[in-house]
């Protein structure tokens, strides 16, 4: 499924990106990004047994991520990763990486490009033209109908196209082009973006293998690129949940239409992590990875400030924020248990909101969290500035933190 241009036009005189102008056989960018010493490039023999994850948190996270790439990329390491993980702002950037140029400093440069030319204002302006916006208003009303919220044994209308379809259509226009998901830039490589069925509650999982929800099954048509990022990056205070009907095929090799409505990964599964955890079963999932080592790349802003929650609306929002980091606190948690009983070899979590005293080696140019922790969740263009110092925190975490707690990857 790509994104309709009924819906939301593409841009008529859109540049070709770096990402879909390699692919399409025109020069890549200049590389900018030096090589580690005797680096194997992409594709050359060597064994696949990191899983990445990266975490939610919008443009914070994405420029976050970059920096820990940049790091493992330094290390020689991301030949070696089997499975990224990304929802979200994470889920962009894997994105990026997955399927973008396949040298890495033409990827860097994409990413820093995307990052500070941003997504929010170009989505908005594209929602706003008259004919989406008076059809979104319209399919708004049509869905407020007797029976469309409630289960009818019918299919509901759905709502669009709205502003995250916009957005599929700006990531398309500019990055993704009808890149699928099977179309991953570096072979060997498994990609797994993750966003949230708010019909089912269940986590819907946009794979380079396969596509699927447990509770439907493995979706047949192929997806593109950009639906998958836009709507795990459907963050709930931005952007409406991404509204679509596919065909799946369940265990027992039946297909049935459904609706799914999808809204940000990260109400399910924030840091990335599930995808990654060992243990599971077949019989729940189609996504299970195989990997010896996770790398976790978390985006949080770290501990909450201390707050009297006196009005309802205080106490609803502490509510919240207390479930969403418990269950982020027992996803970690399982990791460490994992590698603590050996199904792991080696866990590592570079946390952007972490202590800066708790890192294991001193660092004396060390960002500190507080110069980057309070960046907002959005997707708004960032500053040089901003940008390389969420980076260089990224960077700094991981090189640190792989030869305390994983230093057989070190």
């Amino acid at each position: 499924m790509t994104v309709d241009p009924a819906d939301v036009a593409a841009e008529p005189d859109a540049p070709v990106p770096s990402a879909v102008a390699e692919a399409a056989g025109h020069d890549p960018q200049p590389a900018t990004r030096p090589g580690p010493p005797g680096a194997l490039q992409d594709g050359a023999s060597g064994q696949r047994d990191i899983g990445l994850a990266l975490s939610g948190g919008g443009f914070r996270a994405a420029a976050f991520h970059l920096g820990c790439l940049r790091a493992l990329y330094d290390r020689d390491l991301l030949h070696r990763v089997q499975v990224v993980s990304g929802v979200s702002g994470g889920a962009l950037l894997a994105a990026l990486w997955a399927y973008g140029p396949a040298e890495f400093s033409a990827f860097d440069e994409l990413a820093v490009g995307v990052l500070r030319r941003g997504l929010q204002s170009e989505f908005v302006r594209r929602a706003l033209r008259p004919v989406p916006l008076i059809r979104s208003l319209a399919s708004a009303g049509r869905a407020l109908l007797p029976g469309q919220t409630t289960t009818t044994g019918r299919s509901p209308w759905l709502r669009r196209p709205t502003r995250t379809d916009a957005l599929a259509a700006v990531l398309a226009a500019r990055v993704f082009a009808d890149r699928r998901l099977d179309a991953v830039t570096h072979p060997g490589l498994e990609v797994v973006l993750t966003a949230c069925d708010l019909r089912t509650s269940n986590a819907m999982r946009f794979g380079s293998a396969c596509s699927s929800c447990s509770r439907h099954g493995v979706i047949v048509e192929p997806v593109d690129v950009a639906t998958a990022v836009a709507a795990s990056a459907a963050f709930p205070p931005l952007l409406p949940a991404m509204e679509r009907t596919f065909t799946f095929r369940d265990r027992a090799g039946g297909e049935q239409r459904q609706v799914v409505v999808l809204a940000d990964g990260g109400v399910y599964d924030n840091l990335a992590l599930t995808p990654l955890e060992p243990g599971r079963s077949t019989l729940y999932t189609a996504h299970i990875y195989r990997v010896r080592h996770v790398v976790a790349c978390d985006a949080g802003r770290g501990p909450l400030a201390l707050i009297t929650p006196h009005l309802w609306a205080q106490r609803v929002a502490r509510s919240f924020d207390v479930v969403h980091r418990r269950a982020q606190d027992a996803g970690r948690a399982r990791l460490h248990q994992a590698a603590e009983a050996g199904q792991l070899d080696g866990f590592v979590l570079a946390y952007l909101g972490m202590r800066d005293e708790r890192l294991p080696a001193p660092l004396a140019d060390l960002v500190p969290r507080d110069r980057v922790a309070g960046y907002p969740t959005n997707f708004k263009a960032m500053t040089q500035a901003e940008l390389d110092l969420l980076a260089l925190r990224g960077e700094q975490l991981v090189r640190t933190l792989l030869p305390a707690y994983c230093p057989q990857l070190a």
